[in-house]
């Protein structure tokens, strides 16, 4: 595994049938923008790709609901740091 940068942070709008996931590095720069089907093997993918970016990765999720519980308890499972946050915000 290469990692080219220290920590990543990778924004999350879920969704009901799909996810929209944007990593972006400390300094802002976009890394990766990707829509990822809500489905175990699409999202252990994305974590996987994340991780290949980085040696810390960090995720900030918009819904803390029914949409999104697949995803949070796969990258809770897999030791992944995730924040919540309001989509107003």
């Amino acid at each position: 595994m290469s990692t080219s940068h220290a920590r990543v942070w990778v924004g999350i709008d879920a969704g009901k049938g799909h996810h929209w996931a944007v990593a972006v590095d400390t300094g802002g720069e976009t890394l990766f923008s990707t829509k990822v089907i809500n489905d175990e093997a699409q999202i252990l993918a994305l974590i996987d790709t994340a991780r290949e970016k980085a040696g810390e990765v960090r995720w900030a999720v918009d819904i803390s609901g029914r949409a999104s519980a697949l995803l949070l308890a796969l990258l809770i499972a897999h030791g992944q740091q995730v924040v919540y946050v309001p989509g107003r915000t």
